[in-house]
């Protein structure tokens, strides 16, 4: 059996779109399916939508309080009957009918987990810039950097998953726990990248959204990774960002925060014909490590650029 589980939060229309999806995907001859939906403490009726939606093989369990993602993921695993488990996130979609059977296939070839490639909604510049993402995991993976996957779109052999024990619950904030978990993983299997098995991310993204996640993500989520994974931390290039570590770049960030916050002005011209997408993309990712290296220097979850979860 091969279970999927689906945090969710405060998005029970997203949830319920995923699961009917879900149904709908073929698997290998032999296994069988079951969806697991875990509501983070929404405290509102999302939990008894997804109840009464009463969806064939999808089962809801629902925490009375917020614990985050990593715990979210981890109760779910707990109730799983699957030998195999997906993480899937809420906002997101299979883009083929045989996505999870490209997951079984990878790791019936002897790994531990299966991660894949995730592609934007957009036809402009955010969807370009989603799938040029997917393409620096890809590359990292074949240059041996087994966590550069998330789990958005990720298959793993529940044997592995409990062996490693599970998500680090430490993460209690946004980032890093996908990365936390695939260093692991890797450490007593393969961690291998599945390219056929693309997820489409529907949420619309700004500007704005995406440098909220990347302050939010340098919070502590990123301090727990830097002393967890000092090594991966440098590797994937966030320490040279982080102030806890160099604080001489807190006069970068002061003196850069008030671009980094009329940053959202970008939004009007990004899918302009007139603006080269390379300009554009170098331009989001330069506000994108500003916006990290800022989110260093704050020691709350109120991020300068607004809330999120």
């Amino acid at each position: 059996m091969l279970t999927v589980i689906i945090p969710v939060y405060r998005n029970a229309d997203a949830a319920l779109r995923l699961a009917r999806t879900l149904i709908s995907q073929s698997l290998p001859d032999g296994h069988s399916l079951e969806i697991i939906a875990v509501d983070d403490g929404s405290g509102d009726n999302t939990a008894e939508r997804l109840t009464q939606a009463q969806i064939p093989l999808l089962r809801v369990i629902t925490l009375s309080e917020n614990r985050g993602r990593a715990a979210v993921r981890n109760l779910g695993a707990k109730v799983a009957l699957g030998e195999i488990l997906a993480f899937i996130d809420c906002d997101c979609l299979p883009q083929s009918h045989d996505l999870l059977a490209r997951h079984v296939a990878m790791l019936s070839q002897g790994c531990v987990a299966s991660c894949g490639p995730t592609s934007g909604r957009e036809k402009g510049f955010w969807g370009r810039y989603q799938e040029a993402a997917s393409r620096r995991r890809q590359k990292q993976y074949e240059n041996g950097v087994p966590y550069a996957g998330t789990t958005a779109n990720l298959a793993v052999l529940a044997s592995a998953f409990f062996s490693v024990g599970g998500f680090d619950e430490g993460y209690r904030h946004y980032g890093f726990e996908d990365r936390d978990i695939l260093i692991r993983l890797s450490r007593i299997g393969e961690v291998v990248w599945c390219a056929e098995a693309t997820m489409q991310h529907l949420d619309l993204l700004t500007i704005k959204s995406v440098l909220v996640k990347m302050q939010r993500a340098a919070g502590p989520s990123a301090e727990k990774f830097s002393g967890d994974h000092a090594d991966a931390y440098r590797a994937l290039g966030f320490s040279a960002l982080d102030t806890r570590l160099h604080p001489w770049l807190k006069a970068l960030g002061y003196v850069t925060a008030p671009l980094v916050r009329k940053a959202g002005l970008l939004d009007r011209v990004l899918d302009q014909r007139w603006v080269p997408y390379s300009v554009a993309a170098a331009s989001v990712k330069t506000l994108s490590a500003l916006a990290f290296l800022q989110g260093t220097m704050v020691t709350n979850q109120e991020c300068s650029l607004g809330k999120q979860r």
